[in-house]
């Protein structure tokens, strides 16, 4: 017969058992998260390793790059390269053509590299091969947002509707960075900009960045971003340009696009006979432009880069930890020695295509 006594230690027992349990199950819980923790902390810290060397590995192609650069604008303004006196040269100062066939092009293009055993990637872009978006007249700016709203077709007719739109546009980018308060005919001031749902106020001064374009008034995101393969104002203006002229020596495919009116695949041909003509693809183009309209052949040079915008980038092992450091460059600057600096950004922007879309297929 068992008595209350033996009951209550039997209970009291029973107690103990899940008590012990809940505290192992506690433990267990701590260590678990514990373990996880430090898995988590030291994957932290090989990743910010990772991406620290990615860094300065990019860090080191852009330098040679802008070095390389730099080098043979001075190189190129000193003594002509195509003479015997600048070839002379050339061999004085240790620099073969092997050396030349090394450096990177400013044709826009990723190129692999290498430095302490480490890949990196870096593009060279000439500003001065787009069109300036501070410089450009009326005549260009009409020219280039035709044929973007016209899809480069000079078959298409553009009715009174489209005119106006185009008129918007242009007529709003020169309010945007003109000094006055004064409204052309299509354009905006200070007083369309305070009434939207946002509002803001007209700069009234040249552009800093291509992307102040979308607070314009009728620059619409497929027209900035491009839509349904054809390229956006964003790849073809520049605001570090200073001048009113085009490179057509590096000009890239989408500028050639919209001044010569072309489809995209002979705009990439142009681009191969460029690499073949040299010298000459210049006439070419100036021949191009003057059929569609003879102010154009003005807008169009051949000359060395004088300020480019300079990517890279480092192999990585997760392409979550890609450092990648952008920067523009002055060349030509006489106020520092080398190149001048005008913009660095340690994280480079983000470029893909219209923002909610796929790809670069414009929102629907």
């Amino acid at each position: 017969m068992t008595t209350r006594r033996g009951r209550d230690r039997t209970r009291q027992r029973g107690i103990a058992l899940l008590l012990v349990m809940w505290i192992f199950m506690v433990l267990g819980v701590l260590a678990l998260d514990f373990a996880r923790y430090m898995r988590d902390d030291g994957q932290a810290a090989v990743n910010f390793k990772e991406e620290t060397v990615g860094y300065y590995v990019a860090l080191a192609g852009m330098n040679k790059v802008m070095f390389d650069a730099q080098s043979a604008r001075d190189q190129s303004l000193s003594t002509p390269a195509n003479t015997d006196q600048g070839l002379n040269k050339k061999k004085r100062m240790g620099e073969d053509e092997d050396d030349e066939n090394e450096r990177v092009p400013a044709d826009g293009q990723w190129h692999d590299g290498t430095f302490q055993g480490h890949g990196y990637s870096v593009r060279l872009t000439d500003e001065g091969g787009r069109i300036s978006l501070n410089k450009a007249d009326e005549t260009l700016l009409t020219h280039v947002v035709r044929g973007l709203l016209t899809g480069f077709n000079a078959t298409t007719g553009v009715d009174t509707r489209g005119e106006n739109e185009i008129a918007e546009v242009v007529d709003s980018i020169e309010d945007w960075r003109d000094v006055d308060n004064l409204k052309r005919l299509h354009g905006a001031e200070n007083e369309y900009y305070l009434s939207l749902r946002h509002p803001y106020r007209a700069k009234n001064g040249w552009f800093d960045s291509p992307e102040e374009l979308l607070l314009v008034k009728g620059v619409t995101p497929e027209l900035f971003y491009g839509h349904d393969g054809l390229p956006g104002l964003r790849d073809i203006f520049s605001v570090f340009s200073k001048s009113s002229s085009v490179n057509v020596r590096t000009a890239p495919p989408a500028v050639l696009q919209v001044l010569l009116n072309v489809d995209t695949q002979t705009a990439a041909d142009l681009v191969t006979q460029r690499d073949a003509a040299g010298e000459g693809f210049l006439a070419v183009v100036q021949a191009q432009a003057t059929a569609i309209d003879p102010r154009m052949s003005d807008v169009l040079v051949d000359q060395d880069p004088a300020i480019v915008t300079i990517d890279a980038r480092a192999d990585t092992k997760q392409d979550t930890n890609q450092s990648r450091v952008e920067a523009v460059a002055d060349l030509s600057s006489e106020e520092a020695e080398g190149a001048k600096i005008i913009r660095w950004i340690d994280r480079a922007p983000w470029e893909g295509g219209l923002p909610g879309a796929d790809g670069d297929k414009g929102a629907s």
